[in-house]
């Protein structure tokens, strides 16, 4: 596992908190990801794994951005113009 991969999570761990303690939870400003990745096979097939815990703080005003702009564009017009991922359907 690269050094640097509970960071590409930081967004998501942001609104889960963020949504979590809008729906009247107690939260904390950290949260904690376990990766599992495999370490080696046995002659059996019984995979073994290695884990990797990260604690990350919480950035509430990073899930509150993420959050509106996604309200922003869900409540606007749909573009004229198609691009590569809708060309095709």
């Amino acid at each position: 596992m690269k050094e640097d991969t509970h960071e590409h999570y930081q967004g998501q761990i942001d609104i889960y908190n963020f949504l979590l303690h809008k729906n009247g939870y107690e939260t904390e400003d950290y949260a904690f990801l376990l990766f599992y990745h495999p370490k080696k096979v046995l002659e059996t097939g019984e995979a073994v794994f290695n884990t990797d815990l990260k604690k990350m703080k919480v950035n509430v005003k990073n899930a509150e951005k993420i959050f509106n702009n996604a309200l922003k564009l869900l409540n606007s017009s749909c573009p004229k113009k198609s691009c590569v991922w809708c060309e095709g359907r």
